[in-house]
């Protein structure tokens, strides 16, 4: 697990970047559907990942058609909580304002997006490095 601390410190960093960002268009009003609680976002997708990269390093050492399983399993299991939690915001706590619903499936949807694929970049190469070293 020695691969987890810079995956998570390189995740932490971007996440300040990404925060920096997003508080600059945010408070520019350069983009108007960012929603007001983004930093709660970035905080839970944080999290995710630091959980994800711990669960993916773990299930490097199965044999290699489990951890395929096991990655797109998590990916599938990832996009059902993403629906979820855009589900229960949109139909359990919809305020009357309808731009911050919009605002809220906007963020949340271009952070998964966003950090969705930081994953990938980070978890590749440690992949790629595993099957040509299988020791």
């Amino acid at each position: 697990m020695k691969a987890l601390k810079p995956l998570l410190i390189k995740t932490l960093i971007f996440s300040i970047v990404l925060g920096i960002i997003t508080a600059a268009l945010k408070y520019t009003d350069t983009i108007p559907l960012i929603h007001s609680k983004w930093h709660f976002m970035l905080l839970f997708y944080f999290i995710l990942a630091g959980f994800i990269f711990h669960k993916q390093l773990k299930s490097l050492h199965q044999e290699h058609r489990k951890f395929f399983f096991s990655f797109m399993t998590k990916s599938i299991l990832r996009m059902g909580l993403f629906i979820i939690v855009i589900l229960l915001y949109t139909f359990l706590l919809q305020s009357d304002d309808i731009q911050n619903t919009v605002s809220f499936i906007i963020t949340f949807t271009v952070y998964y997006l966003v950090y969705t694929t930081w994953e990938v970049i980070l978890i590749v190469p440690i992949i790629k490095n595993k099957n040509s070293n299988p020791h």
